[in-house]
């Protein structure tokens, strides 16, 4: 099945509901001709966010991409992931000590509450806790930035894998309105 077909319907759909239906038309050909040529500047942009080592953008502009959890579950996978980590990240990097490190994990546990360990945890839950786990476990400046550093990395290729699996679904929207994909190049 084409992980695309869902978006496509829902947004063509959602232009017929013009009264003119050429108009309707039109309207959907260049929001699909849009999308084709801004989504891989966006994900450019958030890869230069994070070369830039700007992560409080990042996190920012990352929200612009968020209708697209709907459609596919690697997306939101890694769309949330990416979320939850560059904002952690900012925050921790408005105040990068070890005393701001335990506000953080602070402000999260009193978030979250204490970890219960769950036979089938979810992916994501997972991941939130070992990125827990390891703040908690910060008490100099070289392990925070050792910790800053990885998570720098772990960002950069889950923003790898996301751009990876966005690709897939504008090739897969592509394939589904031919004539559309042309307009972009």
């Amino acid at each position: 099945m084409n992980i695309a077909k869902p978006f496509k319907e829902y947004f063509e759909s959602s232009f017929m509901n013009e009264v003119d239906h050429d108009l309707a038309i039109k309207l959907s050909r260049d929001f699909f001709a849009d999308f084709f040529y801004y989504t891989p500047i966006e994900l450019d942009l958030l890869e230069s966010y994070l070369n830039d080592g700007n992560i409080a953008n990042f996190y920012k502009s990352l929200s612009n991409l968020k209708y697209l959890v709907e459609y596919s579950d690697n997306l939101n996978r890694y769309w949330y992931l990416l979320r939850a980590y560059s904002g952690a990240l900012a925050k921790l990097n408005s105040d990068q000590s070890v005393k701001g490190s335990k506000r953080l994990y602070l402000y999260y546990f009193n978030k979250y509450g204490e970890r219960r360990l769950l036979r089938n945890e979810h992916w994501f839950e997972e991941k939130r806790w070992e990125f827990l786990d390891e703040l908690q476990m910060i008490y100099t400046e070289e392990d925070l930035s050792n910790f800053v550093h990885k998570y720098h990395l772990i960002l950069s290729e889950s923003l790898r894998i996301y751009s990876s699996f966005m690709m897939d679904f504008i090739n897969d929207l592509k394939r589904l309105t031919p004539d559309i994909a042309v307009l972009s190049v």
